[in-house]
Formats: structure tokens, sequence, C-alpha cells
């Protein structure tokens, strides 16, 4: 069985999966949560939890992708299981996807968090929604974000680094993340 669970972060949303994408329930329950995200700029599966999808579940995953690009909505994988990943890159859809990296995602934490501050005083020193855009297109990120820090207020163990150190993070999600990251960025623009 598949549980999905959205979480809105700025005007992007976090979809947790958790099980297998396999045949039965688990494609309907995946489209259904992907589809109901239709105010959202990026939309991303965290697929920590997911330990096997079956070829159905790869022609869901494209499936979606396709109605998220209609949309003018970025679809990205994050976090995706060494069983998983084994099969996305033993049918090349690896170079089909995109993927989010932890980077990615650190950025996009630290651009909700400007864009919800909890109180006034926060709000007097949060940034603009204009810094955040530029942060997201790769552009100078604001102090800090610097050094993949993190924002005020984040735990580690909510970005699922519990007990890595902070300086091992960037070490540990490697090179080829960011490179694929942005290998696929450019395909998907290209193709939408």
């Amino acid at each position: 069985m598949l549980n999905a669970t959205a979480q809105k972060l700025g005007d992007s949303t976090v979809l947790r999966c958790q099980g297998r994408i396999v045949i039965g329930a688990a494609y309907a329950i995946l489209r259904n949560a992907v589809l109901r995200q239709t105010h959202t700029r990026t939309l991303i599966l965290d697929l920590a939890e997911v330990d096997r999808i079956d070829a159905g579940g790869l022609g869901v995953l494209l499936g979606l992708r396709e109605w998220a690009c209609s949309h003018a909505i970025r679809f990205q994988l994050m976090n995706v299981t060494n069983q998983v990943e084994h099969v996305l890159e033993l049918t090349k859809l690896d170079r089909v996807l995109e993927f989010s990296s932890v980077e990615d995602m650190f950025q996009l934490l630290y651009c909700a968090a400007a864009i919800a501050p909890r109180s006034v005083e926060q709000a007097n020193r949060r940034i603009t929604t204009d810094n955040c855009k530029q942060l997201v297109e790769g552009q100078d990120a604001p102090p800090a974000a610097q050094g993949n820090s993190l924002p005020a207020g984040t735990t580690a163990r909510e970005q699922g680094w519990a007990g890595v150190p902070a300086d091992m993070q960037s070490a540990q999600t490697g090179a080829r993340i960011s490179n694929e990251g942005s290998a696929s960025r450019q395909q998907y623009d290209s193709h939408c």
C-alpha cells in the first residue's frame, strides 16, 4: 500500500511517498495525490520511503510528469532509494526525469521560511520574494543560504540528515546528483 502526504513550502509542494508504487491501488493513490496539486509551481516527489516501483509505476511517473509539464508545474524526484534508482537507470528514465538535490531542497526551505515569517520582527528581516526567485534561478544566494546552511528553526532531523554532520551532507549527495539535476532541468525546460 502507498501513502502520500503533501506539504506546502511557499509556492512548492513536497509529496512524501511511503510504500511501494506497484500494481494495484498505489497507482491511483499517487495519481490522485499529484493531480490535487494544481496551485503549485514545483512539485517534488520525496521517494525516501519507497522501496519498490514496477513498470506500471514508471508509466504513472511519466504520465504525471507530462501532466505537470502541461500545467506549467515543475516535476521533480527527491531522495530516490537505491532500488528505485536502479530501475530508473535500467530503463534510462534517470535521463528523462528531473531530480531535486539536497541543495535545491535547502534553498526551497530557506525561501519558504522567508515568505512565511512567524512574527512581525521576522517580517521586518525577511528577504523579498524577488530574492527567493533569484536564489532558485541560481543567482547569488543571500548570505544565510550560502554554505548549505539550514534556515533558522530547521533541524537536521527534519531534513532527513539525523546524525550526519553538516559539513558531510553536501559530500554525501555527491556531484553526480547536482550534475544530473542540472542536466535534467535543461532537458525539462526544452521539453516544456
